[in-house]
């Protein structure tokens, strides 16, 4: 009781030190949780490899080899599918952001919830109440700042994915299957506006730019005529509801 009582004694005797000690190492402790990103080292690599493909289309495995071990599981996938649209099969994989120095925080908390002590031992000085009641207080910014900031993260590094994505798509080659299913899709956006000359003129060029020479299956085909039909039924109702 009394080397307790001793201790109580000291930590009231430096109390300026000390208080102001375990403030600062509290809003250290708010600092270096801040700018601890758990996505840091995965977004350099995606910026990494989105670059390269950009660059040298050609050399995509090559780059993909660098990509973080989820993605490049996912990149195995995309290339054993057989798919050309990376967007089926790449996914986002959210990381969960841990705290950083949680045993010197708690270490922290146990010194400053001693001042509680202090007050009831040794000097009955309600400072030392408000000051317990500013800490925490403290600590509830941090940490909702803490989780703001992880959000942010969040939100670059989605960002970040989906131009690795979008750049591994514009690199992949179109296979004939999607680009006939990408021409039903346009030609079926035309039929929903205004069919006029412009939208007939329109769907024209868009045939010859997909490839009207490549060869089909009979599905896809059946798919195309259908669509083409469609659009031109609706022009020539325009047509006929045209004043002459």
């Amino acid at each position: 009781m009394y080397y307790l009582m001793k201790f109580l004694t000291l930590l009231d005797a430096y109390r300026l030190a000390i208080l102001s000690a375990l403030f600062g190492a509290l809003l250290l402790f708010g600092f270096i949780n801040w700018i601890y990103n758990p996505y840091r080292k995965q977004n350099k690599k995606l910026r990494k490899c989105t670059s390269g493909i950009r660059s040298y289309p050609a050399r995509t495995a090559y780059y993909a080899a660098g990509l973080p071990a989820d993605y490049r599981r996912q990149w195995r996938s995309f290339v054993n599918c057989g798919t050309d649209k990376p967007a089926l099969i790449f996914e986002f994989i959210p990381k969960r952001k841990r705290m950083v120095g949680v045993y010197p925080f708690v270490a922290i908390a146990v010194a400053m919830t001693l001042y509680i002590a202090v007050f009831a031992a040794v000097r009955t000085d309600f400072t030392y109440l408000v000051i317990q009641a500013a800490f925490w207080f403290a600590f509830a910014l941090i940490m909702i700042a803490n989780k703001a900031i992880e959000r942010r993260y969040l939100r670059i590094s989605k960002h970040i994915f989906a131009e690795f994505v979008s750049q591994l798509s514009v690199a992949t080659p179109r296979k004939p299957a999607t680009v006939a299913e990408d021409t039903v899709k346009e030609i079926k956006k035309l039929n929903k506006g205004e069919v006029n000359d412009a939208a007939v003129g329109k769907a024209s060029e868009l045939l010859h730019e997909k490839g009207l020479e490549e060869e089909r299956t009979v599905e896809e085909q059946q798919k195309l005529n259908l669509a083409l039909n469609g659009l031109l039924q609706a022009y020539a109702k325009n047509a006929q509801h045209k004043p002459v």
